[in-house]
């Protein structure tokens, strides 16, 4: 199958779950964090089976954007259910455990799918999931506190949430194409202008809607807003080594691919360890200056690494990884809890889409201007190409987004519970 037609694989579940968790998140607030969850959980067991069985390649993007719903419905009620099971004053603690089960997955999963792909093939990792997702939607439906009383389906804006969920798929799609299109492409610039065009329908829908999806008196707290772009930041920063790390590893140091894999887990090794803790010491000494010291953490880590060349060893590169994990770890739990505590407790499915919301942009972001950076420097410097210079170019460049993130942070008042 040729590259161009296994991206949309990738792309029809991308899109999917990232336009449509804000919607979800407020269908949760509405009906019912443990029922979403539920839900979700089923519909990704529906679509695991499907993934695993399809025989047509249309039949596998269809059941893709079907594992995309049921990734917005979880990702959209599972934040709001770790946050309401604690008292407020616990809430960073919760979060630190959730981010830290999040880097255990994002951890293992590749792992344990190269040898799923090893041992079976590709089927085995859609089908292996299958018996996990039904008996977590056991679970959710047996042993999640039970949904309070749903209020008037009809409240709920529908009508903001598909307009939202289009600008958001414009974005990401426009974002995703315009490296290997170019951004004055027809396409690209089509897709960019109906992301505008919704988004501006989104933003009148939502100032006359009674319920609306979003608060937009929210975004009057720049201390919000701050925390959602650092986490975009934060995010398309980190994408730089899962974008190019491989290659980095396998064309630049000629590392086996199993080496090269060991050092991809070093980035989760503290990030793992770190997040339950500064969950916890953010309950005690406040949010911002955690998520400030993490974003510094991941930058100098980024940095190092951009400083290796192509006789780096192991060790050097792998505690370079590791630093940029620690920074992770301190980060995303200070940063999410104080975006969940910017929004009441009645609408922590909304505070939790929007804080999942923001990895994707962000991994897009990266995936669209490390790629371009990368080209561009390849390009400029012919001689250096096959060497490490471009590479160290651009997590130079991801360290410096770091620190200009460092620099927003210290912009928000410090944030307890």
């Amino acid at each position: 199958m040729p590259v161009t037609a296994i991206q949309w694989v990738v792309i029809g579940y991308v899109l999917t779950h990232g336009s449509l968790l804000l919607g979800c998140g407020g269908l949760a607030d509405r009906w019912g964090h443990s029922r979403l969850l539920t839900w979700g959980l089923l519909i990704s067991a529906v679509a695991f089976a499907g993934c695993g069985l399809a025989t047509h390649y249309s039949w596998l993007v269809a059941c893709r954007i079907v594992q995309g719903l049921g990734a917005a419905l979880i990702f959209g009620s599972a934040p709001a259910l770790v946050t309401l099971a604690v008292p407020g004053e616990q809430r960073g603690r919760a979060l630190g455990i959730y981010q830290m089960s999040t880097a255990v997955g994002y951890a293992v999963g590749p792992l344990l799918g190269g040898m799923l792909v090893d041992g079976f093939n590709w089927r085995a990792t859609f089908l292996f999931r299958l018996p996990p997702a039904l008996l977590l939607a056991w679970l959710a439906a047996t042993k999640c506190p039970a949904p309070t009383k749903p209020q008037e389906a009809q409240r709920f804006d529908f009508l903001g949430a598909l307009t939202l969920a289009a600008s958001v798929a414009g974005c990401l799609l426009a974002l995703s194409r315009s490296r290997a299109l170019g951004w004055s492409a027809p396409l690209v610039v089509t897709l960019s202008c109906g992301a505008v065009a919704c988004f501006i329908g989104f933003l009148v829908i939502e100032k006359r809607s009674p319920a609306p999806v979003i608060d937009l008196r929210l975004f009057r707290n720049i201390g919000f807003v701050i925390a959602n772009l650092l986490s975009v930041m934060a995010n398309c920063a980190r994408f730089a080594i899962g974008l190019l790390l491989p290659y980095y590893l396998i064309n630049v140091l000629h590392y086996p691919a199993t080496v090269g894999g060991s050092l991809m887990l070093a980035t989760y090794v503290l990030t793992i360890a770190a997040a339950p803790l500064a969950g916890k010491w953010s309950d005690r000494i406040g949010t911002a200056l955690l998520a400030s010291l993490g974003l510094a953490v991941e930058g100098v880590g980024l940095w190092l690494l951009g400083q290796l060349d192509a006789q780096a060893g192991y060790i050097p590169l792998a505690m370079t990884l590791v630093v940029v994990g620690l920074g992770l770890g301190i980060f995303e739990a200070p940063n999410m809890s104080f975006v969940m505590g910017s929004i009441p407790r009645n609408r922590q499915g909304v505070a939790g889409s929007i804080a999942s919301m923001m990895r994707p942009l962000g991994i897009v972001a990266g995936a669209s201007g490390w790629s371009m950076l990368f080209d561009w420097r390849r390009a400029a410097n012919p001689a250096q190409a096959a060497g490490a210079s471009p590479f160290q170019d651009v997590f130079v460049g991801a360290a410096g987004l770091c620190a200009v993130a460092c620099f927003l942070s210290l912009f928000r008042s410090e944030k307890k519970t």
